[in-house]
């Protein structure tokens, strides 16, 4: 059986997340951060901030008047949003691939990591958390894990997918009772050595298993309820779907129901729609605008 210390040595060949998306995450995470600061470290990286603008002035957002700067588009569009578009920006091709080991399709894990960092954002707003930038992020990076056990999963697919469906396990149980490790484990291992911030790691490591925290930690309950939401309606859904229910002590320390949930999901189902069309745009115009080879 392959050990977890292995896979992380193979897992250096994985590109690490973009030198502006790191220090991105470290401002966002000091709430004393400001508007300057946060320019200051996204303004340097031409192609994000190209990528950026040209969503910005896209017909998704309608504005009256051309957006020219990252400061503009901040003042236009709010912070939060603008900083969710870099972020998303940053993790779309990392995100991007096929996860056979998973059953998903290229594309799959993205849009489902996408709709977590909607749905994350969202219930972070409802529990007043002080930074919802940081729930948007970590809901975006929190299956970080599947991309690294991706290869590693597929071997042992079949053994999985039987304790899944004849034991009525979570994929993610089912990962550990194979490999004597999940997913959650090994993304939290890669993202302390990407040096993201504590509270996002932890986010990563905790995102199936909330009650293991005491006390409760409400950042990782919001993705926790991002991710069960998401999966129950499918949302980038693979072999490891439908098999999940939102814990309901989670769901009571903050006063949740059913409705609740299902009012975010559907948010969150139009949302991810809006962000497809709009990436779409971006990929055919940059695909478009590429010189043509002699």
């Amino acid at each position: 059986m392959i050990k977890a210390s292995e896979i992380l040595e193979r897992a250096q060949a994985l590109p690490p997340l973009p030198g502006t998306a790191v220090r991105l995450m470290q401002v966002i995470n000091d709430p004393r951060s400001t508007v300057d600061q946060i320019v200051e470290v996204i303004k340097f990286d031409q192609a994000v901030t190209g990528q950026v603008l040209r969503i910005c002035n896209s017909a998704y957002f309608g504005l009256a008047r051309k957006v020219t700067s990252l400061s503009d588009a901040m003042v236009l569009l709010g912070t939060m949003k603008v900083l969710q578009l870099v972020m998303s920006v940053h993790a779309k091709v990392l995100l991007a691939k096929e996860q056979t080991g998973y059953g998903l399709a290229p594309g799959i894990l993205g849009k489902h990591s996408m709709a977590v960092a909607i749905a994350s954002a969202a219930f972070g707003q409802r529990f007043n958390l002080p930074n919802v930038n940081l729930a948007f992020t970590a809901g975006l990076l929190h299956d970080i894990g599947k991309v690294v056990l991706n290869q590693y999963v597929g071997e042992e697919f079949a053994e999985i997918i039987r304790r899944v469906t004849q034991r009525r396990v979570t994929f993610a149980e089912a990962e550990q009772e194979v490999l004597g490790f999940s997913h959650e484990q090994i993304g939290a291992m890669v993202a302390e050595r990407w040096e993201l911030p504590e509270p996002i790691v932890r986010c990563i490591r905790y995102h199936h298993t909330p009650a293991a925290l005491d006390p409760p930690d409400a950042l990782v309950d919001a993705v926790y309820l991002a991710n069960s939401v998401c999966l129950l309606l499918g949302i980038g859904i693979g072999e490891d779907g439908l098999h999940y229910r939102a814990d309901q002590q989670v769901m009571d320390r903050h006063g949740l129901h059913e409705a609740n949930l299902e009012e975010t999901g559907l948010a969150t189902l139009a949302d991810v729609r809006r962000v497809e069309e709009v990436f779409t745009r971006e990929a055919a115009a940059t695909t478009a605008a590429e010189p043509v080879a002699s």
